[in-house]
């Protein structure tokens, strides 16, 4: 299985594209879209919920194992400006920009736009990705990116047999209770393997739990690997008590205070002590406080673009995450760019 979060503003063709791309699934501020081809699947993701909200545009970017970068054939907009600061900030693995809309548009402005992508893009994660153009019209590349997508399933299937061994870690995304099951979870699991009947614990709550079904693409199953969409009946927890971003893990650590090691935006990258932020850890969101920033070693009254520090923070509620996990840092009152930095623990 592949996830792709189609990703871009509202003119992009986001939406329009994502519904060429699979049949439309669960529906909130994000909708997914699925789609089968003999042993490949695609789960399509779409932030329906942004521009007005940028978490929406987080969680399917943290949701996704490649980016679609959706860019209208008529230009680069303020909307693709911020969303290639998170893109950067976020460091996605695998990703590649589409021009949708390219029969509104003709070769030689193609050809033009693709330039000024370049331009926009150099120096970031995107400034290699492959630009696409495509038209839900006329067809042109849709194929194509199907193609590129199951291509990367295949590739995906390799690298998460390495994963399948760790400690199982699933991000809940979705919860809801079914009458005669019970409390149901929809997510993906990050790494591990898990299985029915496997107890585990709900974090940050660190409510234990056990999983008393699995399913995928609407079949039973007994057990889930690496990369997995899941649908999970679980035992002992309410729906009432879950929330986006909670994690299904043996072991999570949890905490309001953290110390991160921080890369600024290269783009209205500053912020200083006292500042009031959005922490987003996953799929969890949180509001936070800057309470010090340090350089090297000493403190400063505030971050520059495109700067490296250690930033320390004290979110409203506590937050779930492991070694290695990336926290972004957002301020949402911010019309225009509202990503601040990235960094780890």
């Amino acid at each position: 299985m592949v996830n792709a979060a189609l990703i871009g503003g509202e003119q992009s063709g986001k939406t329009t594209l994502a519904a060429k791309l699979g049949k439309k699934g669960t529906e909130s501020d994000i909708v997914l879209y699925n789609f089968v081809k003999g042993d490949n699947i695609l789960a399509v993701i779409d932030p329906v919920g942004y521009p007005k909200s940028p978490k929406p545009l987080v969680n399917a970017a943290n949701m996704s194992d490649v980016i679609v970068f959706c860019i209208d054939a008529k230009g680069l907009d303020a909307r693709a400006g911020e969303c290639i600061i998170m893109l950067d900030l976020l460091k996605p693995k695998h990703g590649l920009i589409t021009i949708t809309k390219s029969d509104t548009s003709n070769p030689y402005a193609i050809d033009e736009l693709k330039n000024k992508i370049r331009l926009m893009t150099k120096g970031t994660v995107l400034e290699s990705w492959e630009v696409l153009p495509t038209s839900t019209k006329t067809f042109e590349n849709i194929d194509r990116l199907k193609d590129i997508l199951f291509d990367l399933d295949n590739k995906l299937k390799e690298e998460n047999k390495a994963l399948n061994d760790k400690p199982a870690r699933v991000a809940i995304d979705h919860h809801f209770n079914v009458t005669g099951v019970g409390t149901v979870i929809l997510g993906y699991v990050r790494q591990g393997t898990i299985h029915v009947k496997e107890k585990i614990k709900v974090w940050p709550i660190q409510q234990e739990a056990e999983i008393r079904s699995i399913q995928m693409n609407d079949v039973d199953v007994k057990e889930a690997p690496t990369g997995s969409r899941v649908g999970l009946a679980l035992k002992n927890v309410q729906s009432k008590d879950l929330d986006r971003g909670h994690i299904l893990s043996v072991k999570e650590e949890v905490g309001d205070e953290l110390a991160l090691n921080c890369v600024t935006a290269k783009f209205k990258g500053e912020f200083k002590p006292g500042d009031k932020v959005h922490v987003y850890a996953g799929l969890q969101s949180t509001p936070g406080n800057i309470v010090k920033i340090l350089e090297n070693g000493k403190e400063v009254e505030s971050t520059k673009s495109a700067g490296k520090y250690v930033v320390h923070l004290k979110t409203d509620k506590e937050v779930a995450y492991t070694t290695g996990d990336l926290f972004l840092i957002s301020r949402l009152e911010d019309p225009k760019q509202r990503f601040l930095a990235s960094g780890t623990v």
